[in-house]
């Protein structure tokens, strides 16, 4: 069945590569979808989401329901008779409803290759679990989280040292396309294939507390969780009494020679080589508490830290 009629659905900057890509072709969406504007900032002023942003900047009709699942959305949605509903990073749960409104039903774009890290923080766990292989799944959506047939999925290396934000923005990028191939495929009626749900992982929201850090952990371990908060939310520790972000660190050769968190030396130039538990780690970019993210060469001359001195636990 030809796919002539598509409404996006999508919040942050995640779906923007989508919604743009699909505006450049004959899946052109009729209507986005997105969140409320929300209040941000010290200001509390109200924001719109980068997805509605971008689809004014388009020309795309814009909807901001509170629930999405509203009779009264559900009628505006219907009336527009989709052939298909692509979401990506939408944030919220559609009912059954919503989902067999469009005639092929509603898709979505998850960056992880499912059944493996379903939830709200795949990317988060992928560099969590030390992932060397991660990718984009599409799939049908149901009831059940993340747990529809693959129309689609595409691997991806992690590459070395890759952080969070690199991440985000590279299968933000290459998500687009794989969502037009998907429509392709999903016109042509190819064959889904259903998940292994004995194979499935879990991740959850990362709150604040999951931002903390102890250099107590082995070095693997800590560099992984590292690179999946980096830059943002960033991995907290503390510092003479002060919250400091560490945003990257490199794994040393050298076995720990001093308490967990302590300083053992300055490498010029480069930055700060801390014990933990088991090695060396050289922490090479930092943000200290009101600041912005910088060398940790810089901030250990502005800091003037000294030899022994130790980085604790996040707070």
């Amino acid at each position: 069945m030809k796919i002539k009629k598509v409404i996006f659905m999508g919040t942050p900057e995640f779906g923007v590569p989508t919604l743009a890509k699909l505006a450049e072709t004959r899946f052109r969406p009729i209507l986005c979808i997105t969140q409320p504007d929300r209040p941000k900032g010290r200001k509390r002023r109200l924001q719109p989401t980068e997805v509605k942003i971008k689809a004014l900047e388009l020309g795309i009709p814009v909807i901001q329901p509170e629930d999405v699942n509203a009779p009264e959305v559900l009628e505006q949605i219907r009336a527009l008779e989709p052939d298909v509903i692509v979401t990506v990073a939408y944030g919220g749960y559609l009912k059954k409803e919503i989902r067999k409104v469009a005639r092929s039903g509603a898709i979505n774009l998850h960056p992880s290759l499912l059944p493996l890290h379903r939830g709200s923080a795949p990317m988060n766990f992928t560099l969590f679990s030390g992932d060397e292989v991660t990718g984009n799944t599409i799939f049908k959506i149901v009831a059940k989280m993340d747990a529809g047939p693959i129309i689609l999925q595409k691997k991806y290396d992690v590459q070395q040292n890759e952080c969070f934000t690199s991440l985000y923005n590279r299968l933000s990028q290459t998500g687009a396309d794989d969502v037009l191939e998907s429509l392709e495929l999903l016109e042509n009626g190819i064959e889904l294939q259903k998940q292994n749900h004995d194979l499935a992982s879990f991740t959850s929201k990362i709150e604040k507390e999951d931002t903390f850090i102890s250099f107590d952990m082995k070095a693997k371990e800590l560099q992984n969780k590292v690179r999946g908060l980096a830059e943002v939310p960033g991995a907290v520790a503390s510092f003479r009494d002060a919250r400091i972000k560490i945003i990257e660190l490199e794994i040393l050769e050298d076995t720990s020679s001093g308490e967990a968190g302590s300083v053992s030396e300055f490498i010029k130039n480069k930055g700060l080589v801390l014990n933990c538990s088991d090695r060396k780690v050289l922490v090479t970019k930092v943000q200290p508490a009101g600041k912005k993210v910088m060398t940790a060469h810089a901030f250990q001359m502005g800091a003037q830290v000294k030899n022994g001195e130790k980085f604790g636990n996040g707070f």
